[in-house]
């Protein structure tokens, strides 16, 4: 009979420890689902807002934007040409940060755009003559960026991914 109660006790304990563990793990669990859920409530907003601030960055330098606020009469070539890759350098350095919270893809997509614009800018301004007038050199700039829109291929790349999210 000493034995029967040892062998019941035994089972009971051994009922009761198998149950807390489940227990337990099912607690773990519900915590790391509800934590996931609230890193994912605070990191969202973020991931938006650097989406929208690389929107508005390569909005920024597209060069009809560029050319409106940076162009001024009165400037050589090679002044303005310095102008616009300053600003495109600063706007960059200035977003550096929102690679974070954006894709690799997109971040890349975003670098191609810069280098592909500050290209256009360089080309343009190396076929131009050195006594040439500033707004010939903005006339041809826009005329060679309409010809390679890759603000717009980058800007839908971003607006794509971004619709991934929800």
């Amino acid at each position: 009979m000493n034995y029967t109660v040892i062998i019941v006790a035994c089972l009971a304990l051994v009922a009761i420890v198998f149950v807390s563990k489940l227990f337990t793990e099912r607690t773990l669990k519900i915590q790391a689902l509800d934590n996931g859920k609230a890193a994912k409530s605070i990191v969202l907003p973020l991931r938006l807002q650097a989406y929208e601030r690389m929107a508005l960055y390569l909005e920024r330098i597209e060069p009809n934007q560029l050319v409106m606020r940076i162009h001024a009469p009165g400037l050589t070539v090679a002044q303005e040409q310095n102008l616009l890759l300053t600003a495109i350098r600063s706007e960059f350095e200035h977003n550096l940060s929102q690679q974070i919270y954006i894709s690799n893809e997109v971040w890349r997509k975003i670098c191609d755009a810069k280098d592909d614009i500050i290209e256009i800018i360089n080309t343009v301004a190396a076929q131009m003559e050195d006594d040439s007038d500033n707004q010939q050199f903005a006339e041809s700039l826009l005329i060679a960026a309409a010809q390679k829109p890759v603000v717009d291929q980058a800007l839908m790349f971003l607006k794509t991914d971004v619709q991934k999210l929800f």
